[in-house]
C-alpha cells in the first residue's frame, strides 16, 4: 500500500513539470529557411517551401523539444530545371524526407544558445550542431540559426562539371522560425 502512495506523490510532483511546457504554433508565412549554396558559377539560395516544425517551450522560455521535418522536394531554386538536376542529384524519389531532431540544448558563450541534434538526409543520419538564438516577446518566440551541412557526410557526391566548375559540397542552411506559444 506504501509504494501506490509514493507512485502518486511523484506522479503529482511531476504534473506541474508537464503543464508548463507549452507548444509552439509555427507560422510558415512568417517564417522561413534557405540553403544557400555556393559554386565556381551560379551560386544560388534554395528555399524550403513548406515544412513541419514541433517545437515544445517551458515557462522559463527554454526549447525543451523540437523537431523539425521536410521533404526535399520542397526545395526550390527559382529555375525549373535547376531543381530537377538537384532533385535527381539528391534522388528525391527514394530519399524524399529528411528530419532534425534536438537532443540537447547549452548556453554557447557568445550568448545564444547550441542546439544539439541529429539530422537525418539522405536516410543517412549525422550529429549536427547549430548555434541558435532564440527571442520572445510575450507568447511571440522566434529562432533564428545558421548550420553548415557537408553533403558529403549524406553520401552524396559533389557536383563537377567538365572539369573545372564544382559546386561546394558545404552549404549553409539558415533558417528564422517564428510563432505563437499556445496559452497555458
Amino acid at each position: 500500500m506504501h509504494w501506490r502512495i509514493l507512485i502518486l506523490l511523484i506522479g503529482t510532483a511531476a504534473l506541474p513539470a508537464l503543464a508548463a511546457e507549452r507548444t509552439l504554433a509555427v507560422d510558415e508565412a512568417h517564417s522561413r529557411v534557405e540553403i544557400d549554396v555556393k559554386a565556381t558559377v551560379d551560386s544560388f539560395v534554395g528555399t524550403l517551401t513548406h515544412f513541419t516544425a514541433a517545437v515544445r517551450v517551458d515557462d522559463a522560455g527554454m526549447i525543451t523539444q523540437a523537431r523539425f521535418g521536410f521533404h526535399f522536394a520542397d526545395v526550390l531554386t527559382g529555375k525549373a530545371k535547376r531543381d530537377e538536376k538537384m532533385h535527381q542529384w539528391q534522388d528525391t524519389a527514394h530519399h524524399p524526407d529528411g528530419e532534425f531532431v534536438l537532443r540537447a540544448l547549452e548556453r554557447a558563450a557568445d550568448g545564444r544558445w547550441l542546439a544539439h541534434g541529429r539530422l537525418r538526409f539522405h536516410d543517412i543520419e549525422r550529429p549536427l550542431d547549430v548555434p541558435i538564438a532564440v527571442t520572445s516577446d510575450g507568447s511571440l518566440l522566434a529562432i533564428d540559426g545558421e548550420a553548415i551541412v557537408d553533403t558529403r557526410d549524406f553520401s552524396l557526391p559533389v557536383i563537377r562539371l567538365l572539369g573545372l566548375l564544382k559546386v561546394d559540397p558545404r552549404v549553409a542552411v539558415r533558417f528564422h522560425l517564428q510563432g505563437n506559444l499556445a496559452a497555458r
